[in-house]
């Protein structure tokens, strides 16, 4: 089963740019997205979170869309302590835990009850719609993402081992395989897509 990878806001940037110091993501960014629907905006415990797989997932061009939850006959029940050790154990830097899952479930009204020894059972089915409405079924790897003009006048440069122009890098860019999203003026890019469209333009093998 899939379990979404919840973080807040500040920790996605922090962790984006160890992983990418050039990439260009930044708060306004990642608000604007939540803002615009582009991205599920998620309120869990005392911040709002993303699913870091939807987020790589849109930005990989990815189509995500809300699903209507329809419960099952037979409720798949689990104790809160146990989802929580299961979300453990498939991401160590989860933001779930024991009693802002129980907050959570509250907040949201998914189905539970408390047995006579104080356990919480909740219904985890109810309980993963709630995490993750638009149905992300698999982790992402994150995007470099890069703003359009630059990459665009930089491209030849970073790459003089293929015969590339700027006229065939903006042609890359008009791709259908090549995510742009706009961002204020100017357009950020998934720059792994540019790069392999326009190897695959020229007829090229990356060198790795």
């Amino acid at each position: 089963m899939y379990l979404p990878r919840l973080r807040r806001i500040d920790t996605v940037i922090k962790t984006m740019k160890q992983a990418d110091r050039d990439t260009v993501v930044s708060r306004f960014f990642l608000t604007k997205l939540l803002r615009e629907g582009k991205i599920t905006p998620l309120k869990y415990g005392d911040s709002w979170v993303i699913n870091i797989d939807e987020l790589y997932g849109v930005m990989s061009g990815k189509v995500f869309q809300e699903k209507p939850y329809t419960p099952s006959p037979k409720r798949n029940l689990q104790k809160s302590g146990e989802i929580w050790h299961m979300f453990q154990a498939e991401d160590p830097e989860t933001k779930v835990r024991k009693l802002n899952l129980r907050l959570f479930v509250k907040e949201q009204g998914i189905w539970y009850f408390t047995s006579s020894v104080g356990h919480w059972v909740i219904d985890v089915d109810e309980l993963m719609y709630k995490l993750n409405p638009r149905g992300v079924d698999c982790a992402f790897d994150m995007p470099r993402l890069r703003w359009h003009d630059e990459t665009v006048r930089r491209f030849r440069y970073l790459h003089q081992d293929i015969p590339v122009t700027i006229s065939i890098v903006e042609k890359a860019f008009q791709s259908d395989n090549v995510f742009k999203i706009q961002n204020g003026h100017r357009w950020i890019i998934n720059y792994d897509q540019l790069e392999s469209e326009v190897y695959k333009m020229l007829g090229c093998t990356p060198n790795k």
